[in-house]
């Protein structure tokens, strides 16, 4: 956004107002699509044109993105934790057989 606003106050006039339009479509068609799916969140998929479904399907690709993420996380501290507990109990059982060892 940053470089966006950069470019649109570097240009000569005209190439800045078209960059502002564009900007602005952009915008409007982004909070014009986020408003359609808004209405239909509910509906099943036969009832969506092409572009909510496609925007739809990106919403539930991102949900499924985060949770896969998620659960990735997880699954890595278990097997952090794992590898601590194993550690731990092999300690445990080489030092008690040390022990053992030397009391006999």
């Amino acid at each position: 956004m940053v470089y966006q606003n950069f470019a649109l106050t570097t240009g000569s006039g005209s190439k800045r107002s078209q960059l502002m339009q564009q900007h602005l479509q952009q915008q409007q068609q982004s909070n014009l699509d986020a408003s359609m799916l808004a209405q239909r969140e509910g509906t099943p998929m036969g009832e969506l044109t092409p572009h909510e479904e496609i925007l739809y399907l990106r919403r539930q690709l991102a949900k499924l993105n985060r949770r896969v993420l998620n659960i990735e996380i997880n699954n890595e501290q278990r097997l952090q934790r794992e590898k601590i507990v194993y550690c731990l109990g092999l300690a445990y059982f080489v030092l008690k057989t040390i022990f053992w060892l030397n009391r006999n």
